[in-house]
């Protein structure tokens, strides 16, 4: 998710923010729940600064992302270059 200079790609955060406020959620919160809707992720480690943060975080648990938003999100990443399996980091 960076462009040729180098900057991250926020047109990518951009069009995940709209995602993330179909659901009416954030995105800190649309992106954990998007990491524990995946199936190969057992545990989320998840960081904060205040207990404010600690308790929108966890606005995550108790929905989910449909199905066709998930295809979408990995539309998102393909064209903005992310990568979210890098290599090595699941056993063949």
């Amino acid at each position: 998710m960076t462009s040729c200079s180098g900057l991250f790609d926020f047109a990518a955060v951009d069009e995940l923010k709209r995602l993330a406020a179909k659901y009416g959620k954030h995105l800190p919160q649309f992106a954990l729940r998007w990491t524990s809707s995946n199936p190969v992720v057992r545990t989320a480690l998840v960081g904060f600064r205040t207990p404010a943060e600690a308790i929108e975080n966890l606005d995550a648990r108790g929905w989910e992302i449909s199905n066709a938003d998930m295809a979408e999100i990995d539309v998102i990443f393909d064209r903005h270059g992310a990568i979210t399996l890098p290599p090595g980091w699941l056993e063949d």
